[in-house]
């Protein structure tokens, strides 16, 4: 008999013990996840980056003139309408870029706003070829 209620004894303690470390477990759990709300996810934030490395090689993203004199000797070694259909694209993806720096757009609208430049590039492929 004495053993029953020294194992009823122990085994209340060890429930109680369990319990409390769950408690404990589940406040930091709770912390983790509101302090995370905040942070975009990984895996979507490495595919935006790599498609913003797809298009401004596609796009020869630097090789855009700063002014005119430069618009008017890139309009010798460049098509004319191919080279005006890709800086159209360029000035929209820099106006895409600075609503997501500035925080006016998620960075899923993002995301989904590049995923249709570049299908917009991939389809005028003969247009203006991708730079690989």
């Amino acid at each position: 008999m004495e053993f029953v209620f020294f194992f009823s004894l122990a085994g209340v303690i060890i429930v109680s013990l369990i319990l409390k470390f769950d408690k404990k477990q589940a406040i930091k759990v709770k912390a983790v996840l509101k302090e995370s709300r905040s942070v975009p996810p990984l895996f979507m934030l490495k595919s935006t980056e790599q498609k913003i490395e797809v298009l401004k090689a596609a796009l020869r993203y630097n090789d855009v003139p700063q002014n005119m004199s430069g618009a008017a000797s890139m309009a010798d070694i460049y098509n004319t309408q191919k080279e005006n259909k890709r800086l159209s694209k360029v000035q929209e993806f820099k106006l895409l870029s600075s609503r997501y720096n500035s925080g006016q757009i998620s960075i899923e609208a993002y995301n989904e706003k590049l995923d249709e430049l570049l299908d917009q590039i991939q389809d005028q492929n003969g247009s203006f070829e991708l730079a690989c």
